[in-house]
Parts: structure tokens; sequence; C-alpha cells
């Protein structure tokens, strides 16, 4: 039986991760507004589904802007790839760029769904790196990487997603 070499699968995700990063940012700057806010997910316990190639969890966000916070029910996990990861803890925190300058309810702006790359790994302590593009109109991006933390076991990589909907 041939072991899964970390080292190799931790320069794969790290290079899955940074290949589309510079792809997010250059669709978020065609029409850049720049940053606007933060949204931070945190997962709830016992919500995931691990089918291997393809994952999902619940997480309740918040979007921090202006002085303001708004509430978001989210699904985060691996859309297309391979999800070796078992976590009791996680959250994930992403810099939300807007390439709207336009008049925006922020209460709901960011409804959507949001898709890139994404790879994370744990032995105990983990952490992770995903961006994401998406939203209505693929207006917004959550770049320029998500920092993601959490403690479990396992590794995971392939084109990852967050749905996010307004409470």
């Amino acid at each position: 039986m041939k072991v899964l070499n970390m080292n190799k699968f931790s320069s794969f995700l790290a290079l899955l991760v940074l290949v589309s990063a510079p792809v997010t940012m250059l669709q978020a700057e065609e029409g850049a507004k720049g940053e606007v806010g933060m949204v931070k997910c945190d997962y709830i316990p016992g919500s995931k589904v691990n089918l291997l190639i393809h994952s999902a969890a619940s997480f309740n966000c918040v979007f921090e802007h202006g002085g303001v916070k708004d509430l978001y029910d989210g699904e985060a996990g691996i859309g297309l790839g391979l999800d070796l990861q078992w976590t009791e803890q996680s959250s994930m925190t992403y810099s939300v760029m807007a390439s709207t300058g336009k008049d925006v309810d922020w209460s709901t702006a960011l409804n959507g769904t949001y898709t890139g790359g994404k790879a994370s790994a744990a032995f105990g302590v983990g952490v992770g790196a995903a961006s994401l593009i998406g939203g209505s109109n693929d207006g917004f991006a959550l770049v320029p990487l998500a920092i993601e933390s959490g403690t479990g076991v396992g590794a995971t990589a392939g084109i990852g997603y967050l749905s996010l909907k307004a409470k």
C-alpha cells in the first residue's frame, strides 16, 4: 500500500491556491472599487458531509463593513477535488473586494456562491487558504486569500466553494 507523501501533497496544495489567486484578483480588479470589509465564517459542529471528492459544511458568517455587521448562513466545502480532512472546529476569514460602486444593499450584497482554488491541511491544529470569486453578477471577490484555522486531521485540495445567504 502506498502512503501519501505529505511534502508533495503540501506543495501541490500551495501551487493550487497560488495559481488560482491571480486569476481571481484580475477578475475582481476589472472595475474594482476595492476592499469593502471582512467576512468571517465559523463552522457549525456536526454539519459536515464528506464524500471524499465532494464535501459540504454549514457555517455562521458575519460580514463587517463600515462599522456594520450583517449575518449570513454559509455552506462551504470542496465542489470537486479531494477532501480527507475531519475537523472539530474551523473558521475562515476573507477580505471582501467589490467591483461595483453602484448603490448596494450591503445587508444582502454577498448573497451567492463563490468558487476558486482551496487547500488546507491539519494534524491537530490546521491551516488553509482559498481564493474565491462570485456573488451577484460576479461583482465580489473574497481575496486575497482566506485565512483558515481549525483543529482536526487530514488534508483537502480542489475547487472550493462558499455559498452565502443573508439571514
